[in-house]
């Protein structure tokens, strides 16, 4: 009869572990499928682009078109732990949460010129007034080596215990984004 119960507990003890184990390896997977889902609409996103870029630190503005050829922004935030998704268009306004659990969020805009910048479009310098040979007044568009070719969002997770755990960076080659020329005076 002893042996009966050792065997009994002996199973028990076995099933109950590869259980704990499944459920582990579910839960880690359904995170994994949540932050590739997320990455996915991102990038998506910035393949689409068909219009205006602009943002820095926790928030994107874009514009590109929808499945009918009209224009819809797209606005990405962080609110609270969560990386959301607001889409604006015909169809009225509609919020997304693409992932939860996130501690931080930063986006960056890489320049042709080689650099990274915090946010875009860049706030305008004041210049000198550029003039021709004749004196005359030239137009000072933005330099051809000033536009956007890349956009980066760099998330740091958070674990199950509620420390930061990991930080995922996507980059995403972007048509080339020109800065909207400076209005000159007449």
């Amino acid at each position: 009869m002893a042996l009966f119960a050792l065997i009994g507990v002996a199973g028990f003890t076995l099933l109950n572990s590869v259980l704990r184990t499944q459920d582990a390896t579910d839960t880690r997977l359904g995170r994994m499928a949540e932050i590739q889902r997320a990455m996915l609409v991102v990038s998506s996103d910035l393949d689409q682009i068909t219009g205006s870029l602009g943002g820095g630190a926790t928030s994107l503005s874009l514009q590109k078109a929808d499945i009918t050829g009209g224009i819809v922004n797209v606005r990405y935030d962080l609110n609270g732990d969560a990386l959301t998704r607001t889409i604006t268009g015909a169809g009225g306004e509609r919020v997304q949460t693409l992932l939860t659990r996130v501690s931080s969020l930063r986006w960056t805009f890489h320049r042709r010129r080689g650099d990274w910048l915090d946010a875009w479009p860049q706030p305008q310098q004041p210049a000198l007034p550029l003039t021709g040979p004749d004196g005359s007044p030239l137009s000072s568009g933005p330099a051809p080596d000033e536009g956007v070719t890349a956009v980066a969002l760099d998330i740091t997770l958070t674990g199950v215990d509620g420390q930061p755990t990991a930080t995922l960076r996507r980059v995403a080659s972007i048509p080339l984004m020109e800065p909207a020329p400076p209005v000159v005076a007449p």
